[in-house]
């Protein structure tokens, strides 16, 4: 059973609704003034109270998904957590290119007409993703427009936009269940307010329980590299993407809003431009995070976009920062990171009146972030 599914939330809810029922129905029994009446009544009272709690955390940690797996819940609770294998690169787990192996996936219809028709619909589909220079292996679902499969497209050659969940994003399609990606981008498409793109939806978590803030960790997973490197490579050789930066670019909320934009200045040969909706702009270092960056404050500062800003050459590139005035804790954050941004770098901002950093509010960002970078990139 999940940590995060409802069928969890099921289980307490009904646990809690028992707790209650069998409170009211004992509590006569329970009556007196002895000592065994008083623990009784104190059993029943502290019994509804642990239900009703757990329900409660249960209830938060699926809308905010705090913890993804339980994996991650006892790794946070200083249990040890499974750690997946990454061959340095050049060893033995290194494959001869990064590969992109395809499965297609049909039962998703964008367009609601049924019928799934690629030419009418676009199609999504899933990539199991394996770098070369990482050895690190992950999923990513994929949708293609209705245009990639037109004959008049044929040779046309797509725009990229990699969307990055925020940590943990345990469901493995929450850019499609809840960010609602495929049909977003062909309302808008039909409506002609965005060119046809492809749309690379991965998740930041390539090891459970660790929120590596998408950084390559001294003696550890590569994660920068990944996504810079690896995951365009494999896409690339799967589909026909732009061949030059101009025509790739990058989304996320939270963490991976960070995450966006972290790889947009660091890797300007690769990215032009990059939505960070609700992202920080700072190297954070917490529980979740572990040490990431092997003790330096040298490879910690050069992950902070902020200091970077003020203190490096600023690369010719777009950024989109998105948040809200009111309720956005990383809010702080951004007005730094605007606030140090100079040309060649380019910032524009999409700020709600308020907004609670969860996905009813990153919904909001989503359709117009996806129209910033449609603007922004180019085909060919």
């Amino acid at each position: 059973m999940g940590l995060t599914g409802s069928g969890l939330l099921a289980v307490l809810s009904l646990l809690t609704a028992a707790c209650l029922a069998g409170t009211v129905w004992l509590w006569p029994r329970a009556a007196g003034g002895g000592v065994r009446a008083v623990a009784s009544r104190a059993a029943l009272l502290a019994g509804c109270q642990v239900a009703v709690l757990l329900t409660l955390l249960a209830s938060v940690n699926t809308y905010y998904l705090f913890y993804g797996s339980w994996r991650d819940l006892l790794s946070a609770a200083g249990g040890k957590a499974t750690q997946a294998q990454h061959p340095p690169p050049g060893g033995a787990g290194a494959v001869a290119a990064s590969q992109a192996i395809r499965k297609v996936r049909t039962d998703l219809d964008p367009g609601g007409k049924g019928g799934h028709v690629a030419a009418r619909d676009g199609q999504v589909e899933h990539l199991d993703i394996r770098g070369i220079r990482t050895g690190i292996s992950a999923e990513a679902y994929v949708y293609l427009p209705p245009q990639y499969f037109q004959p008049a497209y044929a040779a046309r050659r797509f725009p990229v936009v990699l969307l990055i969940a925020g940590y943990p994003a345990a469901d493995r399609m929450v850019w499609i269940d809840k960010g609602h990606i495929p049909e977003d981008a062909a309302k808008a498409l039909a409506a002609g307010r965005i060119q046809p793109m492809i749309y690379v939806m991965m998740r930041p978590t390539v090891e459970e329980g660790w929120d590596t803030e998408c950084a390559d960790v001294p003696g550890g997973p590569q994660v920068e590299t990944f996504f810079a490197q690896d995951v365009p490579e494999a896409v690339s050789g799967a589909y026909r993407t732009a061949r030059t930066r101009t025509g790739w670019g990058l989304a996320g909320y939270s963490t991976g809003g960070f995450c966006a934009a972290k790889l947009l200045l660091l890797h300007s040969d690769r990215f032009s431009a990059a939505a960070s909706m609700a992202g920080h702009f700072d190297a954070l270092l917490d529980r979740t995070t572990r040490e990431l960056y092997g003790g330096s404050k040298q490879i910690r500062r050069s992950s902070d976009l902020v200091w970077r800003l003020r203190n490096l050459p600023q690369p010719p590139v777009s950024v989109l920062v998105a948040s809200a005035d009111v309720g956005e804790k990383t809010y702080p954050s951004a007005q730094r990171f605007m606030r140090a941004a100079r040309p060649p770098l380019v910032v524009d901002k999409l700020l709600l009146p308020t907004g609670g950093h969860n996905f009813k509010t990153f919904r909001k960002y989503i359709p117009p972030s996806i129209a910033w970078l449609s603007a922004h990139l180019k085909g060919e």
